[in-house]
């Protein structure tokens, strides 16, 4: 009950105040040289002494991804020789829990939890009863007897220790935090870690030895592409496939979103006039770009097998429908254009084009007043039957020579009925600002994101916010991107991409020269509160937010008085856990939980990804080489602990260069990718041995590859080895010759060790685990039989014959297909192959 109250009470005060940052200290362990792993000794300046029943507590979470985790957390050694240690063992999964030279007890720990959040740990020494015991998640696990005088001197250390007759460099990667000695009840030193080792109760100073502290999380943006193109182009964004378009006078260029390829693809028939002011849609229901330009009411669309538009535009002046909003309406096959600018008039016009007649028109609008705009955002709901429309700058008159201003409205235009709805009017900022073109909609939250910036200068910014699409309120986010505007010539905006769950800013300024500068950048999803010091929308004194805040206060306070009195009649289990001596082999979980997003990450299974600690994409970052580059040293690290030598880095990247010109090259873009892994953290390149490898300094960082040779090694963990193997096989589209060997031991690898587990999973009980896991196989061998037979009789057992017999069909076209030759085996052979245990 007291758990539950506590859970309560943090859950409220969190409601209140806000989230707290992430702090503590990361130990780094056998992945460096032992003098470069980490020891924190509390009693930097000699022994402490503490009198009476002493508790000693700690937060402990271990670093994801490392091969080895064996070694000390903590040893407390008094004056008189008694040492007291908690070791983690490794291929038993089990804390052990040592006195003298005297195993007490074992126990095993969730590894699951220890990775994937702080697990709280406490040491109590009791002189009086000569014990001491161990305490894990307010649990005690064990307990034994103890040479403990009333008053103790001691020294205090964690991880790596250099203490004459008790040194050690053996200790798991694990991660401290707010580390509490109490005596007799009170607290007498906390030592929190956020970024020292310095004691808050009576200054104390801890002895650290290569700490690598966590940091603080915060969003930013991150610049994928940049790149310049002659003539004025125009964006357009696939969701599905998350490809940005960008359309220029004799290129079709392309970015993916989610591998950073970025390339060209040449058009069999230069566009005579490309317009100032067009713009391009990507119609998802046909699969077809859309080029148009409203003055002239045409739409141009790309036929790519021809690599040509089907039509151009006619030279002309100044177009009428600058900064225009628009989207694509599959309820009626039709492309909106709503508002714009040009000729010293804005506009408040909804205009539309419907595909299947060709035919363009000027719609009759109803409802709520819409005034004349420009520098507005537009997005729709997902059936694409609402569009919403905020902001802008414009005029009740249309006239830019009558009282232009900023608007700070949202109204909701509907497909059906043509009619506006207003549905509230933001309050007026300190600093006023327009929008980028596009709003991004949460539909499931009834919020939306939005880029905004000042119209009145050039060197400006964009910002992204946060707004909801029923309360005028807004929330900055992310940090800033720079951005050149200069009305007509400059352009911003905004997409996201469902599959990599990232949003994706763009900009472009075409300069006097008829170059345009376009920049592309990329955000995780969803983005976290700006930390800079922008100012908030103002809100009026609100005597109803004034008097929550002070419910909160004495609320929370209530309850902590409560949860304190009912402490005091709570006293911790006294039973100790039963002794664990082994741990199967295999962790057979048929529960198979959604992905975990983890920030800063590398994944090199499927598509090749890094975020930073805020979650940003970092992936676009890297050049092809520095990408290549950065692959080698990674892999040759995790892979054999030593990393790669020069000579075999020359061999593989500049093979057609003198050695002098490769180690420049080298020299060059190490510093390059340096300049990356500072920006992104937690990693650096360092030369050890005579060997170029990376070193993690971030202890939360995440890779794929490191966890999957941690399991390829064993103990296997199925449900951990199967999120890895989701994502797809191993560098998906890198074609790297040095990669072939590598890539083939990985997909046999886990192949086989999926297949293995599903040879004696019982069928009936696992049917859907079973399945999960035969999808996991198909992304390294399309074609495999066995993955199919499970697939097959899991399916049936469900009661989806139907699809398995689509399932069967589908494999033996694929089968013939790659082939040549018919599948020998029928529907009814395969599931009996694939009976399992049932």
């Amino acid at each position: 009950m007291g758990k539950y109250i506590l859970s309560v009470f943090f859950t409220f005060i969190c409601y209140c105040t806000g989230f707290a940052q992430s702090h503590g200290l990361a130990f780094s362990s056998h992945e460096v040289v032992p003098e470069k792993r980490t020891g924190l000794q509390l009693t930097g300046g000699g022994p402490m002494c503490i009198d009476g029943a002493v508790d000693i507590s700690f937060d402990l979470q271990f670093r994801p991804g490392m091969e080895t985790y064996f070694g000390y957390v903590m040893r407390l050694i008094t004056t008189q020789g008694q040492n007291i240690d908690l070791v983690y063992n490794q291929r038993l999964f089990s804390f052990n829990f040592v006195i003298g030279e005297t195993f007490t007890r074992s126990f095993v720990a969730d590894t699951m939890q220890l990775y994937s959040g702080w697990n709280r740990f406490r040491i109590h020494l009791d002189p009086q009863r000569q014990e001491a015991s161990c305490y894990f998640n307010n649990r005690l696990m064990c307990k034994g007897r103890a040479a403990l005088q009333p008053s103790t001197c001691c020294h205090l250390l964690f991880g790596a220790s250099s203490l004459d007759r008790f040194q050690t460099l053996d200790l798991p990667p694990m991660s401290l935090k707010d580390i509490r000695i109490t005596q007799n009840g009170r607290l007498a030193y906390f030592f929190p870690l956020a970024d020292n080792g310095t004691d808050e109760v009576k200054g104390l100073r801890a002895a650290i030895k290569n700490p690598l502290w966590i940091k603080p999380r915060h969003q930013h943006w991150e610049l994928v592409r940049s790149m310049h193109t002659g003539s004025s182009p125009a964006l357009a964004f696939d969701a599905r496939q998350e490809i940005l378009y960008i359309i220029a006078k004799d290129t079709l260029y392309h970015l993916s979103i989610k591998d950073g390829q970025f390339g060209g693809e040449k058009l069999a028939r230069s566009r005579d006039t490309l317009l100032p002011g067009h713009q391009a849609v990507y119609d998802a229901h046909t699969g077809l770009l859309h080029d148009f330009y409203i003055d002239q009411q045409r739409v141009s669309t790309y036929q790519p097998t021809a690599k040509e538009w089907n039509m151009n535009f006619t030279p002309a002046e100044l177009g009428e429908y600058w900064h225009a909003n628009k989207f694509l309406s599959p309820a009626d096959s039709s492309l909106y254009i709503v508002a714009g600018y040009g000729q010293l008039q804005y506009k408040n016009k909804v205009q539309r084009y419907h595909f299947p007649t060709k035919r363009w028109e000027l719609v009759a609008t109803r409802g709520d007043s819409f005034m004349p705009r420009y520098l507005a955002a537009l997005g729709t709901t997902p059936a694409a039957d609402t569009a919403f429309i905020i902001g802008g700058y414009g005029s009740s008159t249309g006239n830019q020579a009558i009282n232009p201003k900023y608007v700070y409205d949202l109204l909701a235009y509907s497909v059906k009925d043509h009619t506006f709805r207003h549905v509230y009017q933001l309050p007026e900022p300190e600093r006023q600002f327009c929008f980028a073109n596009s709003l991004v909609i949460d539909a499931a939250r009834h919020d939306f994101y939005a880029l905004v910036h000042p119209k009145d200068r050039f060197n400006s910014q964009l910002q992204l916010i946060k707004g909801s699409l029923h309360k005028p309120a807004y929330q900055w986010m992310g940090d800033s991107i720079p951005y050149s505007f200069h009305d007509i010539r400059s352009f911003a905006d905004l997409y996201y991409a469902p599959a990599s769950k990232k949003l994706v800013a763009v900009t472009y300024y075409t300069a006097k020269n008829n170059v345009t500068q376009l920049n592309a950048y990329t955000l995780h999803f969803p983005p976290n509160p700006a930390v800079s010091a922008v100012p908030a929308a103002p809100r009026p004194f609100n005597r109803g937010r004034v008097l929550l805040g002070l419910a909160c206060v004495l609320t929370a306070g209530a309850l902590f008085f409560f949860v304190w009195k009912r402490w005091q009649f709570l006293d911790e289990t006294d039973t100790p856990a039963r002794e664990t001596t082994s741990a199967p082999p295999v962790e057979k979980t048929p529960e198979a939980a959604a992905p975990v997003e983890r920030h800063p990450a590398i994944y090199l299974f499927g598509e090749f990804e890094v975020t930073d600690k805020e979650g940003n994409d970092c992936t676009k970052l890297f050049t092809p080489l520095l990408k290549e580059l950065f692959l080698l040293l990674l892999i040759h690290t995790v892979k054999n602990g030593k990393g790669i030598t020069p000579e075999k880095l020359y061999e593989l990247l500049w093979e057609d260069k003198p050695l002098k010109d490769a180690r420049n090259n080298f020299s060059v873009n190490v510093v390059k990718l340096k300049a990356i892994l500072e920006k992104t953290g937690g990693m650096q390149i360092l030369k050890d041995a005579g060997r170029w490898k990376l070193e993690v300094t971030d202890p939360a960082l995440y890779i794929d590859y490191q966890v999957y040779m941690q399991q390829a090694a064993g103990p296997v963990s199925i449900p951990v080895l199967r999120e890895i193997a989701d994502r797809g096989s191993f560098l998906k589209n890198v074609p790297y010759e040095w990669l072939d060997n590598i890539k083939s031991d990985v997909s046999i690898k886990i192949t086989d060790l999926l297949l293995d587990y599903m040879a004696h999973a019982d069928l009936q009980r696992e049917t859907e685990f079973v399945l999960q896991l035969t999808h996991a196989v198909f992304q390294f061998d399309q074609l495999n039989e066995e993955a199919l037979a499970y697939k097959c009789r899991c399916l049936i057992l469900s009661g989806r014959h139907k699809i398995a017999q689509d399932a069967y069909l589908k494999f033996a076209k694929e089968y013939k297909e790659s082939y040549g030759q018919d599948y020998e085996k029928s529907f009814r052979e395969i599931t009996r192959e694939g009976s399992g245990n049932n």
